[in-house]
């Protein structure tokens, strides 16, 4: 069925190839690694830029960049961290310095990809005053500039072909602004833009979601389904429970296995590590731990390298392993 629905994929493709979406790309990417099938023979000339193309070979290198620390309440991320009980009815409000995380993923034919973008240069300014109270960036030097990071990776923000958002939060969104009015493909699930557009319309959750991130001169393109092969060897997951749309992504590379980017699935590595539940930050316990079960099951499968979206031990562990990951 899948075959016969890349053949019709791969006329459209060839003339149009703007017409497809991501999941049909993914749907004819898997149609072509079928064993016995021959696109020369079957289907004539495969469109340019598939030719030469091992679609069973491609291998990412990912790095993880720094941008910054936020201090904030353990309660926000583990479900009641700070909660006073009988056995302690008078409990230390502990306030964690967490990290904020994006990775660049160097694929061998999609080339830079960029898994979300942190926050805005001048947050303090965008935020609304309730939010950085509670979130405040307490850290933040000139490379943990965005710009900066990607440089000390050896990309810059134009060598960026695509950027894939876990969610739209203002601590993960805020670099969007660097590809305003530029035709770079800016991926986040379906239900996280129509969340955005609700959240900040309503007013119901316009701290977490900024009207000024609603930029119409993004090239958003919207995922439907709950699992796309977005590229060869990069796979997106929706995993709603922290927001709506959460997308996580699976990195497959050559020598150091597969890395689960998380997004906010987890902010901390304790809550998956240990089987805790998301904390104040969680908007739907049910499908969280639907997700939670989820990945617990794709990371023992793959023995995945797991990155949290705000836990500063394991990016700090994992920068010291290495700069790049191939």
């Amino acid at each position: 069925m899948e075959q016969k629905f890349a053949t019709v994929l791969y006329w459209t493709w060839s003339c149009r190839p703007g017409m497809l979406s991501a999941e049909e790309v993914g749907v004819f990417a898997r149609a072509c690694q079928q064993p016995g099938l021959c696109i020369t023979a079957n289907w004539g000339r495969s469109p340019c830029w598939l030719e030469g193309m091992d679609l069973m070979a491609a291998k990412s290198k990912i790095s993880l960049l720094d941008l910054g620390r936020l201090d904030v309440d353990d309660g926000f991320f583990i479900r009641g961290a700070t909660a006073a009980v009988q056995s302690n009815p008078h409990p230390a409000y502990e306030r964690r310095r967490v990290a904020v995380v994006a990775a660049v993923i160097e694929h061998p034919q999609a080339g830079p990809i960029l898994f979300e973008t942190g926050c805005a240069q001048n947050a303090q300014e965008e935020w609304p005053e309730p939010a950085w109270e509670a979130f405040p960036r307490n850290v933040y030097n000139d490379e943990h500039h965005l710009g900066n990071a990607l440089a000390a990776a050896g990309y810059g923000i134009g060598d960026i072909r695509a950027v894939v958002m876990g969610h739209l939060h203002l601590d993960h969104a805020g670099g969007l602004e660097k590809f305003a009015g530029s035709d770079v493909p800016i991926y986040a699930h379906e239900m996280e833009i129509k969340e955005h557009y609700y959240a900040v319309a309503t007013k119901e959750d316009i701290g977490a979601y900024l009207p000024t991130y609603l930029n119409w001169q993004l090239n958003w393109q919207p995922l439907h389904r709950e699992e796309t092969e977005l590229f060869d060897g990069l796979t997106v997951r929706h995993m709603p429970g922290h927001t709506p749309g959460l997308l996580t992504m699976q990195v497959e590379t050559q020598n150091s296995g597969h890395f689960m980017l998380n997004s906010d699935l987890y902010h901390v590595r304790d809550v998956f590590e240990q089987d805790l539940t998301q904390g104040w930050l969680g908007r739907d316990s049910h499908n969280w731990h639907r997700s939670h079960r989820w990945m617990k099951q794709l990371q023992h499968r793959y023995s995945a390298t797991m990155v949290y979206g705000h836990d500063a031990s394991v990016l700090e562990e994992l920068r010291q392993q290495a700069k790049t990951f191939d």
